[in-house]
């Protein structure tokens, strides 16, 4: 992989026209050609005295690979030398999208019936310090063809409304469901609250045509289902 990457940047990259900064490769070769350096540079814009957006960049990629900067907290890429808050933000929301619209589907090209099988869509919940709830939605084939994040809570709760998750579903004409949220404490155990919100859920899904199929929560270690548990 960092062979084919060296490769790729010497041959697309490497020869690229004096003064040609990573926008200008945008347009000529397209994003694909560019680096992780040049990819980060284009977010940021530009360095700050004494010191180039692509040093800046550099500085980055020394201490961290693309995808452990993509969990960092705003206050912790804040640390980062030339950040500050905006850029800091403005690098989580591209990290964000990305993973919203490109990440997840593309990570799972086989049917889901495992627990095991999703985590590549969800995995990446488990880190946020407040609790994420989420649906992934499943074709008639149990192919995922969409992730939506229901809501964002406090870090001991998520309010989540059968409205918010069904919407989309129904938008995609999903056959089904998996939800799923995150215990920021670590301890991956349904609360009475969780069991109740998924029998609601069921409940829901049941009249609108929508099976809900499974709710793990992510948390240290192996996420819990409750389908493997007996509680759907």
């Amino acid at each position: 992989m960092v062979r084919e990457a060296s490769v790729r940047y010497e041959r697309t990259v490497g020869a690229h026209l004096p003064g040609e900064g990573p926008r200008e490769r945008i347009l000529r070769s397209g994003v694909e050609s560019l680096t992780d350096r040049d990819l980060l540079a284009a977010v940021l814009g530009t360095g700050y005295t004494g010191t180039s957006v692509g040093e800046v960049a550099d500085g980055m990629l020394r201490e961290k690979s693309l995808e452990a900067l993509s969990r960092l907290l705003p206050k912790e890429l804040r640390r980062v030398r030339g950040l500050g808050t905006a850029r800091a933000c403005q690098l989580q929301a591209v990290f964000e999208i990305g993973r919203r619209v490109f990440g997840p589907i593309r990570g799972v090209q086989q049917p889901i019936r495992t627990p095991q099988d999703v985590l590549p869509l969800i995995r990446h919940f488990g880190y946020q310090a407040k609790e994420h709830f989420v649906s992934v939605m499943l074709n008639t084939r149990h192919l995922p063809i969409g992730v939506d994040v229901v809501s964002v809570g406090s870090i001991s709760a998520s309010i989540v409304h059968p409205r918010e998750v069904f919407r989309p579903a129904i938008s995609l004409s999903a056959a089904s469901l998996i939800l799923a949220h995150n215990h920021p404490s670590g301890d991956p155990s349904p609360s009475e609250e969780d069991l109740d919100i998924t029998q609601r859920l069921r409940r829901v899904g049941d009249l609108v045509g929508i099976e809900v199929l499974d709710h793990l929560i992510l948390g240290q270690g192996a996420p819990f289902s409750m389908r493997e548990a007996g509680l759907i």
